[in-house]
């Protein structure tokens, strides 16, 4: 400005202009802005250097030239403003547009200015003063962005798959396509979570799965699910299956803000393109409301998990979002659609054109640009720059269309359906290895839906019923059973499809022959990942020959108990005499001591005669689970003791020397007394019995915090291998040889290992070889009581003699049994009088009015049942005690004993000791010898 040369200018050299030119002149200078002052009648200009750049090629001859002059382009458009300017109007205006003529041509042009009038020192306005910026590349910049978001949200708007963005963990709606609004049925959905939108979602499980994907991060992709969904206000619920994501939406921190719902309504083409018409329209009207949407539009885009892309009407890519890219790789910009022949594709749509190449002309954006609708083209792509790489994915496309119904563009989405299509294949060929592996099966095989219904059978079932394939379904296969299986059959299935159990029922399966036949009948529910009953398998299984086998079995068990009970009387009878005999010869007053000895042995072969018939019983009931265990508990040393006074005779007569060596604590376990001296009893004497005279028996017992082990170990003629394999088998006995006349039957042990059993124990043997000694080793859990207070009375020995004057009426038809015991009675003092039979029996009692009555069950006439009730209605012993004496001694017998009119049950032969106790007992109980010696008159 000082270089310049002023003469020529209307404004004359600086020195001459007034003072408020020249500051003002000095603030333009200053500023680093585009800045102008307009000075004078001619309004000449005079600038700083920043406002070169809008000067341009103008700025070589502009400085002190009138504005009109530099500026004429413009001229007709400022002159007014100009004109209010220096009328004192200070004006501001905004990318205002101007036509410039720069490098020989006319342009628009957008500034953004202010004009503010400038006075002199008389506050004469002279000129004014115009600060301003171009905006022209700001203005042309935000109206490209501005048709960008169109073009997005165009593309929302009219993509055919139903789109929604929800917000926050409540899942409320933000934005819905219309595509979306028209699917659900026009909802209210602004402001709104999907659950107060969808009611009918509650027990659908999609509500779940949506606070699933909020919570995890993690999206969930759905194919061909089915959702019920009220289309309509008041209406039925639609059944509709779809194909759709959820796919989390994080925010600028990374954290999940919401979720993006997308997917396809896949029931019925039809349907699907008259939604789509009316989409086209709704979204045309929506389009035009977009203008504030382009990022959320982008984000949607981006986070979309379907391939999404937009051709012109000429077929050129114009956009794409990042899944598309995924999907295709690093693809060429085609401008045409001549050019679609770069992308590699082959139909895969099982149609007659499987395996061909796409051709142009045939994707389906370009049939889109036709007009077409596309609702479902399969293809398998090669993505670029992946040779050899290959991708199966499913097209839909629509034409994009102006307010004239004129097509202007196309959308195409994408979807990758790759692992559905191996999964798929992996079904098929799944399905059929089960249909094989069925259908090779012995058994029975069917499955159903979870609701129970039938829909599958293997060919072994339609062989088995002789029934078409096909005629059993759903719940016909109740009318195959027997009609007395049928109810109990429904029962047990309805249970299992109520709770989730295993299903297992034996019913009769009509055959193809007509013939019912028994099956066996199960079935387990298969539960998907969440517990979630999906199906049930189930077989049937024949077992008619098993089912007739195991009746004959039971019929056999039931014969041979009979054929045992009636052996063991047959041999308590014979035995009841002679027991009674020797114990009679031993109480005579003048027996010798030959006689005595006699006695002895008699009583001690009968008594060894009677524990094996016990046992033979005992055997049958404990091994068959018949045995009743009355537990408390028990000091197990007082067991041993107790097993060790039974043997203790035994050892003593063969020279034995009996060792044992006891805890110092006491132990205890919860147990049948009795049983449990039974097994130490038994190991006991096999050890007596198998060690030669003057050996060695040691009993060890032992206990830690958890058990007690009792060791018995003998130095006798030990076992084999063999033996020692099958010791506790029934009747399994080693070889027997001339000194071992002790021998049993050979099911001592196996009654031992079945009540250790029963008690929790165990039972084992070894040996070291034949000669080296046996040792058996009983292991049972041990409890932790409290000490009983007191202490236990020792063992007295029991009296053989009456206590009390007693009268007995014996009556008993086994002539000799029954002599035998009376004459015992009586010698052991009591007033006895025995009959043969039942009628003489009760004239007999009118008159001998006895205190006990002592009665066989097998008598003739009338048995021992009969009797005792008749005995019962007399006057003369309605208060007699009735005692019942049976060669019958199995737990049967002595419930039906107990169920009468019976007080006690003695098996023959009867112990002479407990009988003389039982005896004395009932005197004592009924006051003793001043009340029982009274006859009634």
């Amino acid at each position: 400005m000082r270089s310049h040369n002023w003469a020529e200018s209307p404004l004359g050299p600086p020195a001459t202009w007034p003072q408020s030119l020249r500051a003002i002149v000095r603030l333009v200078l200053d500023s680093k802005a585009p800045q102008f002052v307009a000075w004078g009648p001619q309004l000449c200009l005079l600038y700083n250097d920043a406002y070169l750049v809008i000067l341009r090629e103008k700025g070589a001859r502009a400085l002190g030239r009138p504005l009109k002059e530099i500026w004429s382009d413009i001229w007709p458009d400022i002159e007014s403003l100009v004109k209010r300017t220096l009328a004192g109007e200070s004006l501001r205006f905004e990318d205002t547009e101007f036509t410039l003529h720069r490098a020989d041509r006319d342009e628009a042009a957008w500034f953004s200015f202010t004009y503010t009038p400038i006075r002199d020192e008389d506050g004469t306005i002279q000129g004014f003063h115009c600060g301003l910026v171009e905006t022209t590349n700001r203005v042309l910049l935000e109206r490209e962005r501005n048709r960008q978001t169109e073009r997005l949200y165009s593309l929302f708007e009219q993509t055919p798959s139903f789109m929604a963005i929800t917000a926050g963990p409540n899942h409320v709606y933000e934005l819905a396509n219309p595509a979306y609004l028209q699917f659900v049925g026009q909802r209210e959905l602004a402001g709104k979570s999907v659950k107060e939108v969808f009611p009918e979602l509650a027990s659908q499980g999609y509500l779940e799965i949506l606070d699933k994907v909020y919570q995890t991060g993690q999206p969930f992709i759905g194919r061909r699910m089915e959702v019920q969904l009220q289309r309509q206000p008041h209406a039925q619920l639609d059944t509709i299956f779809i194909d759709f994501v959820f796919q989390p939406m994080r925010d600028e921190h990374g954290a999940v803000s919401g979720i993006f719902i997308e997917g396809y309504d896949v029931t019925e083409h039809q349907r699907t393109e008259e939604r789509s018409r009316l989409n086209e329209q709704a979204a045309r009207d929506a389009a035009r409301l977009a203008s504030t949407e382009q990022g959320r539009l982008n984000a949607l885009l981006d986070a979309a998990p379907v391939g999404i892309s937009f051709a012109d009407q000429s077929g050129r890519i114009i956009l794409a979002n990042a899944e598309n890219r995924r999907l295709w790789g690093d693809y060429p910009q085609s401008e045409s659609v001549d050019e679609y022949g770069e992308w590699k594709g082959w139909w895969a749509d099982q149609s007659e054109r499987h395996g061909q190449r796409v051709q142009p002309n045939e994707w389906a954006i370009a049939r889109a640009l036709r007009g077409e609708e596309v609702l479902g083209d399969v293809v398998d792509i090669e993505p670029f720059g992946m040779p050899g790489s290959r991708r199966t994915i499913l097209l839909r496309a629509c034409p994009v269309r102006n307010s004239h119904d004129d097509i202007v563009s196309a959308v195409v989405a994408q979807m990758d359906i790759s692992e559905q299509v191996r999964s798929e294949a992996a079904l098929r060929e799944s399905e059929a290895k089960f249909r094989t592996i069925a259908d090779a099966m012995p058994q029975m095989v069917w499955s159903t839906r979870p609701d129970g219904y039938h829909d599958y059978y293997n060919q072994r079932w339609y062989d088995f019923t002789g029934m078409p394939v096909g005629s059993t379904d759903g719940a016909s296969w109740n009318d195959m059973f027997h009609a007395d299986d049928q109810a109990r059959a429904w029962k047990l299935w309805r249970n299992s499809l109520e709770t989730g159990e295993p299903y297992e029922i034996e019913y009769r399966l009509r055959h193809r022959s007509g013939e019912y036949r028994w099956v066996l009948g199960r079935a387990l529910p298969v539960r998907d990942e969440s517990g979630r009953i999906i199906r049930w398998m189930g077989t049937c299984t024949d077992i008619h020959e098993h089912k007739l086998n195991q009746e004959a079995l039971k019929e056999s068990d039931r014969r041979k108990d009979e054929f045992l009970a009636m052996l063991a009387h047959e041999l308590r009878n014979p035995l009841a005499p002679i027991s009674a005999a020797a114990e009679l010869l031993a109480m005579l007053p003048s027996v010798d001591d030959r006689t005595r000895q006699i006695s002895e042995v008699i009583a001690r072969h009968a008594h060894h005669m009677t524990e094996l018939v016990n046992d033979l019983l005992d055997v049958s009931r404990v091994t068959r689970g018949l045995a009743k265990l009355e537990k408390e508990p028990v000091d197990i040393q007082a067991v041993v003791t107790e097993a060790v006074e039974q043997i203790r005779p035994l050892a003593e007569e063969r020279g034995h020397a009996l060792n044992m060596h006891f805890p110092l604590e006491k132990a205890m376990v919860l147990g049948d007394k009795k049983r449990l001296v039974q097994v130490l009893a038994n190991l006991l004497g096999n050890a007596a019995k198998y060690t030669p005279n003057g050996g060695r028996v040691d009993l060890n017992l032992e206990a830690d915090p958890h058990r007690v082990t009792i060791c018995v170990r003998d130095n006798g003629i030990g076992m084999t291998p063999d033996l020692v394999r099958s010791a506790f088998e029934l009747f399994s006995q080693g070889e027997r040889t001339a000194d071992r006349a002790q021998g049993g039957l050979g099911i001592g042990l196996a009654l031992v290992k079945s009540l250790v059993e029963l008690h929790g124990g165990t039972v084992g043997a070894s040996s070291q070889g034949v000669g080296l000694g046996s040792t058996f080793t009983v292991t049972l859990p041990r409890i932790s009581v409290k000490k009983a207070a007191g202490t236990v009375e020792g063992n007295r020995p029991a009296s053989i003699r009456a206590n009390w004057p007693c009268r007995v009426l014996l009556v008993d038809d086994n002539i000799d049994a029954a002599d035998m015991l009376g004459m015992f009675l009586t010698s052991a003092g009591f007033e006895t009088t025995v009959e043969y039979y039942p009628t003489n029996a009760l004239n007999r009692a009118r008159d001998f009015q006895p205190h006990v009555c002592l009665l066989d069950i097998g008598l003739p006439e009338i048995d021992g049942y009969q009797l005792a009730r008749q005995l019962r209605s007399l006057p003369a012993t309605a208060r007699t005690h009735l005692v019942a004496v049976s060669g019958y001694g199995q737990s049967q017998d002595i419930d039906a004993v107990n169920y009468a009119v019976f007080e006690h049950h003695l098996v023959k032969p009867v112990n002479t000791v407990e009988l003389v106790r039982l005896l004395n007992e009932i005197v004592a109980n009924e006051g003793g010898q001043a009340q029982l010696t009274e006859k009634d008159d």
